[in-house]
């Protein structure tokens, strides 16, 4: 069937139904393009290669895809990967209607070598994600999608018309089942970009462009020396999206991996971070034509929300989800509304420099201060400097112990304030720039930080770093144990006792990118190390970020759906790498832990490093 003739007539046919489907492919793409073009800042081009290879195994490679839901995401895989081979194949059977030939006879048999087992493949692949959808139907993919079907239908006839255009048949029947593989393509073009299929075509590009850091949220710089007109142009800019966040919402393959994860979600709130940080925003960006649309945020879904980043991570179209930043910020700066149970935290904060209102610290009062000529600045942040969770107090002095074997110089900062962690993410700038400028002056001559702490650890370094010239580093305490002891600077042995398991910090693992340094220090303690069912970057937040240390959780029971997997574990001890997370399970585990059981202990990593350390 290589040389089929087409009329003049079927050809213009043809090339009529090519440009009308072409021009309102285009026409629908570029009408979001251009809301995209409207948003704050600029997209990202820095770091190239990075990218590029990011692309590469996130697209190509479907690693995200596959990664986060093996079955589904391989079928997924089949229909990607089939479509990236059937490329050529669309080339030439179009260039075969208006009398071009591509490939010779030869190459073209050859080919179809390749693409008739991958268009099996795409077949058995689009009907077990139908199957799924439409049989099982998933909480998270939401309500079933008539444009879903439809186009598992498309894909299934695209293929069956492609593998009935290989075989001996009639010339009038090849010509009708050509017709009807022409017809599909086409309806293709006109039906991705109405849809969520839309993401075939700007996930790769979001990909590209996606921050490398979580959080990622737009610098509120607030000039109380400015005019009045300028902080209103400044309040004014802050309901609007950057181009990155526009691009998102356009992006979105509505896949519900992001409410999967979510633990505001998964505890029973009201959060559903596919739809009240993305999908409801879609709509009014068509509407309006404009990225002034964040005040559509479901206000009290932003104020459930923990910070985790776990949807940004797990989104396989490079989405950065978490939007509750946005939100926070407009009710606090814009609004002027302050949910009841942080305003005693805020007022804290502004007056005494500290989340407990405190004017004396005990632990600071014994710890050796900092001057030029020690090695760390050892940061304690309020949760331990005022004893948050007092019991918290001796992993402090575990780690003092673990410096002192080592002989490494510290001293803490006798005006540390708050990092500004929880008003930061409270959406307080004005409170957190205050705090910011105050612990630069105090860190001026500081060379090297280290804290227990990794919200602290977060915005010493990567906040700050958005708004000044950071000239220090910064550690968390796990990565300097775990240098410590492949220096040979301290010798831990492997004597803990009963079965351990790691609970990975969001801020630790996600924001600071470190999962590995606490794992060295535990499987050099102990030769009985089980990892929980979510871990790594894809660990659960026990509950505590975004602030919500402090809040008086009246729906939901997000700080319990963590503690549940650490007490299913049967673990003997669980060891974090956070005070908060330590805090958290202290409160959370033994309310639930079954009644004849032994209480699970919980250790900071320096614990356990200084339970077992040679002295």
């Amino acid at each position: 069937m290589h040389d089929i003739y087409f009329s003049f007539a079927e050809k213009i046919v043809l090339g009529l139904g090519i440009i009308l489907c072409l021009a309102s492919f285009i026409y629908e793409v570029m009408r979001r393009l251009l809301i995209v073009f409207k948003g704050l800042g600029k997209l990202p081009f820095d770091r190239t290669g990075a990218r590029l290879w990011r692309m590469f195994r996130e697209v190509f490679l479907h690693e995200k895809v596959v990664k986060g839901r093996f079955w589904p995401g391989l079928m997924h895989a089949f229909v990607f990967w089939g479509f990236v081979i059937f490329g050529l194949v669309t080339l030439e059977h179009f260039a075969k209607g208006f009398g071009v030939t591509l490939l010779s006879l030869k190459t073209h048999k050859v080919y179809t070598m390749i693409v008739t087992p991958f268009s099996i493949l795409v077949i058995i692949g689009i009907l077990a994600l139908a199957y799924r959808r439409f049989v099982t139907k998933p909480k998270a993919l939401g309500k079933l999608s008539p444009t879903s079907g439809l186009v598992a239908f498309f894909i299934v006839v695209l293929m069956v018309t492609y593998l009935i255009g290989e075989r001996e048949i009639p010339v009038f029947l090849w010509k009708i089942n050509w017709w009807i593989h022409s017809v599909i393509i086409l309806g293709f073009l006109f039906l991705i970009p109405r849809s969520k299929h839309l993401h075939l075509v700007l996930a790769p590009i979001n990909i590209f462009f996606r921050p490398f850091d979580q959080p990622d949220h737009s610098t509120v710089n607030i000039d109380l020396e400015a005019s009045e007109e300028e902080l209103d142009d400044m309040l004014a800019g802050l309901t609007k999206m950057t181009k990155n966040q526009a691009l998102d919402i356009f992006s979105c393959v509505e896949c519900g991996r992001c409410v999967d994860v979510c633990p505001a979600n998964r505890g029973g709130g009201i959060l559903d971070p596919k739809h009240h940080f993305i999908l409801d925003l879609r709509q009014p960006l068509l509407d309006t034509k404009d990225v002034d649309v964040l005040s559509q945020i479901n206000v009290e879904a932003g104020w459930e929300c923990t910070t985790c980043q776990a949807c940004t991570e797990v989104c396989p179209v490079g989405n950065h989800v978490e939007k509750s930043d946005e939100i926070r910020r407009l009710e606090v700066l814009v609004e002027g509304k302050v949910p009841q149970e942080y305003q005693k935290l805020f007022t804290n904060l502004q007056e005494t420099g500290n989340t407990e209102g405190a004017t004396t610290s005990p632990l600071a009062d014994r710890l050796p201060k900092f001057s030029s000529d020690k090695e760390y600045v050892l940061w304690l942040g309020c949760f331990a400097r005022y004893e948050l969770d007092p019991e918290f107090t001796k992993s402090v002095e575990n780690f003092t112990k673990i410096l002192d074997v080592a002989n490494i110089s510290y001293g803490i900062l006798e005006q540390e304030h708050c990092s500004g962690d929880p008003v930061n993410r409270l959406g307080d700038k004005l409170t957190y720039s205050m705090l910011r400028k105050h612990n630069m002056e105090q860190l001026s001559e500081a060379k090297k930080v280290v804290t227990l702490c990794p919200h602290c650890a977060l915005n010493l370094e990567k906040e700050y770093r958005k708004y000044d010239t950071v000239s220090y580093t910064v550690e968390h305490h796990t990565q300097v144990i775990e240098k410590l002891i492949i220096d040979g600077r301290i010798q831990v042995n492997q004597t803990a006792a009963g079965k351990i398991t790691y609970h990975d910090p969001c801020n630790l693992s996600r924001m600071l990118d470190e999962v590995d340094a606490p794992r060295t220090a535990i499987n050099a303690a102990s030769d009985n190390f089980i990892e929980l069912p979510e871990s790594g970057k894809n660990t659960l937040c026990c509950g505590a970020g975004g602030g919500l240390w402090w809040k008086k959780e009246t729906t939901g029971r997000t700080h319990l759906v963590r503690a549940e997997q650490v007490v299913e574990s049967e673990a003997d001890t669980v060891v974090t790498g956070c005070n908060f997370c330590y805090g958290m399970m202290n409160q959370g585990l033994k309310p639930l832990t079954p009644e004849g059981r032994n209480e699970i202990q919980v250790k900071d990593l320096a614990d356990l490093v200084a339970e077992n350390i040679s002295q």
